[in-house]
């Protein structure tokens, strides 16, 4: 049986951010606000911290933890890479992940510039062959104030990844770096 991507170690953290609402259709639902998403999101990091984890942030902003470092150099626009992934909403929701799409549960794709969310795009670039990571990011990164389809606005998303190989743009080779 095939290896997943490591349970996330956001599980007990989103998970605390549950929100819990009435069952009662005629029951106010209220509306996501930066404010709600901005005090969800400080609880989670300080959750995270408080049991040992030590999170990194990127230029762009985005969190991140440092599951497996990885080796040799990082991925760059054009490389073609093989990444496995998992995305999380609060509360642990799976909202996409590569084993949805792929037999093999790993997504082959040419890393290119705004292809991806800007959060996503960022934390692919920390990331070198075997690496691991948690990303944690913020709406800003994602999709806003809009949100998207089964994503409230003003959700901050977690995935969990493991970049398994780079193929590098100037190699007509094959995979690995």
């Amino acid at each position: 049986m095939k290896k997943a991507v490591n349970k996330s170690v956001f599980s007990v953290a989103i998970g605390m951010l549950l929100v819990v609402s009435c069952n009662n259709p005629d029951e106010y639902i209220e509306q996501r606000t930066k404010e709600m998403e901005l005090e969800e999101l400080e609880s989670m990091l300080s959750f995270l911290e408080s049991e040992g984890h030590n999170i990194d942030t990127s230029d762009l902003g985005i969190y991140y933890i440092v599951l497996e470092e990885g080796e040799g150099p990082l991925a760059e626009f054009g490389d073609t890479l093989r990444l496995e992934y998992v995305g999380y909403l609060k509360g642990g929701q799976i909202f996409d992940a590569s084993a949805f799409h792929y037999e093999d549960s790993i997504w082959e794709f040419t890393f290119e510039e705004d292809f991806l969310i800007p959060g996503f795009e960022d934390g692919i670039s920390l990331m070198n062959k075997g690496a691991e990571l948690e990303l944690i990011i913020p709406s800003d990164y994602a999709y806003g104030a809009e949100g998207a389809i089964y994503i409230e606005p003003f959700s901050t998303l977690v995935f969990s990844t493991k970049l398994h190989d780079i193929n590098p743009a100037a190699d007509t080779g094959a995979i690995g770096r």
